[in-house]
Protein backbone atom coordinates (compact mmCIF):
# COMPACT_ATOMS: atom_id res chain seq x y z
CA UNK A 1 0.00 0.00 0.00
CA UNK A 2 3.02 2.32 0.09
CA UNK A 3 2.80 5.11 -2.94
CA UNK A 4 -1.00 4.95 -2.59
CA UNK A 5 -1.77 9.13 -1.49
CA UNK A 6 -3.93 9.48 1.24
CA UNK A 7 -5.91 13.02 0.76
CA UNK A 8 -8.24 15.41 3.01
CA UNK A 9 -11.55 15.06 1.55
CA UNK A 10 -13.99 17.38 2.22
CA UNK A 11 -17.94 17.17 3.37
CA UNK A 12 -19.50 15.08 0.43
CA UNK A 13 -16.96 12.43 0.39
CA UNK A 14 -17.32 12.00 4.47
CA UNK A 15 -20.99 12.06 3.51
CA UNK A 16 -20.16 9.21 0.75
CA UNK A 17 -17.79 7.45 4.12
CA UNK A 18 -21.11 7.36 6.35
CA UNK A 19 -23.47 6.37 3.72
CA UNK A 20 -21.52 3.13 3.26
CA UNK A 21 -20.90 2.12 6.44
CA UNK A 22 -24.22 2.77 7.52
CA UNK A 23 -25.28 0.31 4.36
CA UNK A 24 -23.27 -2.40 5.89
CA UNK A 25 -23.95 -2.34 9.39
CA UNK A 26 -27.70 -2.67 8.19
CA UNK A 27 -26.92 -6.05 7.12
CA UNK A 28 -26.49 -6.41 11.00
CA UNK A 29 -28.78 -4.34 12.33
CA UNK A 30 -32.04 -4.38 10.65
CA UNK A 31 -34.28 -2.59 13.59
CA UNK A 32 -33.32 0.98 13.39
CA UNK A 33 -34.78 4.62 13.39
CA UNK A 34 -33.96 7.68 14.20
CA UNK A 35 -35.29 9.65 17.89
CA UNK A 36 -34.94 13.51 17.04
CA UNK A 37 -36.96 16.29 18.78
CA UNK A 38 -37.39 19.53 19.66
CA UNK A 39 -38.82 22.05 22.15
CA UNK A 40 -39.88 25.53 20.84
CA UNK A 41 -40.28 28.90 22.22
CA UNK A 42 -43.88 31.18 21.74
CA UNK A 43 -42.13 32.50 18.53
CA UNK A 44 -41.68 29.03 17.50
CA UNK A 45 -38.25 29.25 17.44
CA UNK A 46 -36.02 26.06 18.57
CA UNK A 47 -34.99 26.36 22.11
CA UNK A 48 -33.38 23.07 22.77
CA UNK A 49 -33.46 19.54 20.72
CA UNK A 50 -31.98 15.72 20.94
CA UNK A 51 -30.75 14.00 18.54
CA UNK A 52 -30.76 10.44 19.09
CA UNK A 53 -30.88 7.13 17.11
CA UNK A 54 -32.39 3.26 18.65
CA UNK A 55 -30.23 0.35 16.96
CA UNK A 56 -32.07 -3.12 18.42
CA UNK A 57 -32.56 -2.67 21.72
CA UNK A 58 -30.47 0.26 21.96
CA UNK A 59 -30.60 4.10 22.03
CA UNK A 60 -27.74 6.64 21.42
CA UNK A 61 -28.02 10.23 22.52
CA UNK A 62 -25.53 12.15 19.40
CA UNK A 63 -26.51 15.85 20.60
CA UNK A 64 -28.48 17.57 23.29
CA UNK A 65 -28.89 20.61 23.62
CA UNK A 66 -30.80 23.51 25.02
CA UNK A 67 -30.21 27.53 24.57
CA UNK A 68 -28.70 29.08 27.17
CA UNK A 69 -31.27 31.74 28.06
CA UNK A 70 -33.45 28.48 28.52
CA UNK A 71 -31.92 26.52 30.75
CA UNK A 72 -32.55 25.36 34.25
CA UNK A 73 -36.56 26.03 33.72
CA UNK A 74 -36.19 21.38 32.83
CA UNK A 75 -36.09 21.38 29.36
CA UNK A 76 -33.36 19.36 29.04
CA UNK A 77 -34.59 17.07 30.94
CA UNK A 78 -38.09 16.73 29.53
CA UNK A 79 -35.85 15.94 26.07
CA UNK A 80 -34.53 13.21 27.25
CA UNK A 81 -37.22 11.83 29.58
CA UNK A 82 -39.16 11.85 25.49
CA UNK A 83 -36.01 10.39 24.03
CA UNK A 84 -36.41 7.39 26.85
CA UNK A 85 -40.23 7.23 26.41
CA UNK A 86 -40.25 6.79 22.81
CA UNK A 87 -36.90 4.04 22.81
CA UNK A 88 -38.66 1.87 25.21
CA UNK A 89 -42.20 2.09 23.47
CA UNK A 90 -39.94 0.86 20.20
CA UNK A 91 -38.60 -2.03 22.35
CA UNK A 92 -34.99 -0.46 23.81
CA UNK A 93 -33.52 -1.41 26.66
CA UNK A 94 -31.27 1.04 27.63
CA UNK A 95 -29.55 4.17 26.64
CA UNK A 96 -26.22 5.51 25.90
CA UNK A 97 -24.41 9.02 25.74
CA UNK A 98 -21.38 10.79 26.03
CA UNK A 99 -20.51 14.49 27.53
CA UNK A 100 -17.55 15.88 28.38
CA UNK A 101 -16.44 17.96 32.15
CA UNK A 102 -17.40 21.14 30.30
CA UNK A 103 -20.90 20.14 29.58
CA UNK A 104 -23.07 18.04 31.52
CA UNK A 105 -22.11 15.26 33.50
CA UNK A 106 -24.05 16.25 36.47
CA UNK A 107 -27.01 16.70 34.82
CA UNK A 108 -26.95 13.21 33.49
CA UNK A 109 -26.22 11.48 36.83
CA UNK A 110 -29.58 13.46 37.90
CA UNK A 111 -31.57 11.77 35.42
CA UNK A 112 -30.53 8.66 36.53
CA UNK A 113 -27.64 7.93 34.10
CA UNK A 114 -24.70 5.90 35.88
CA UNK A 115 -21.12 6.63 34.37
CA UNK A 116 -19.34 3.56 33.51
CA UNK A 117 -16.51 4.87 31.33
CA UNK A 118 -13.89 8.06 31.86
CA UNK A 119 -10.81 9.43 30.16
CA UNK A 120 -9.23 11.67 32.23
CA UNK A 121 -7.45 14.17 30.76
CA UNK A 122 -9.30 14.32 27.30
CA UNK A 123 -9.38 16.86 24.87
CA UNK A 124 -6.79 18.95 27.11
CA UNK A 125 -7.74 19.47 30.26
CA UNK A 126 -11.24 18.15 29.76
CA UNK A 127 -12.28 14.67 30.95
CA UNK A 128 -14.61 12.56 28.52
CA UNK A 129 -17.56 10.49 30.70
CA UNK A 130 -19.77 7.43 29.05
CA UNK A 131 -23.02 6.70 30.59
CA UNK A 132 -25.87 4.31 30.41
CA UNK A 133 -29.33 4.23 31.57
CA UNK A 134 -31.10 0.75 31.82
CA UNK A 135 -35.24 1.81 31.01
Amino acid sequence: MNGIPIDPCGTDTADWVHDRIRAYNAQYITDCGELNFCVRGPDAAPLGGIAASRDLDCVTVDFLYVEPSARGDGLGAALLRRVEEEGRRQGARRVLLNTFSFQAPGFYEKQGYRCFGALEPCFGTHGQYFFCKEL
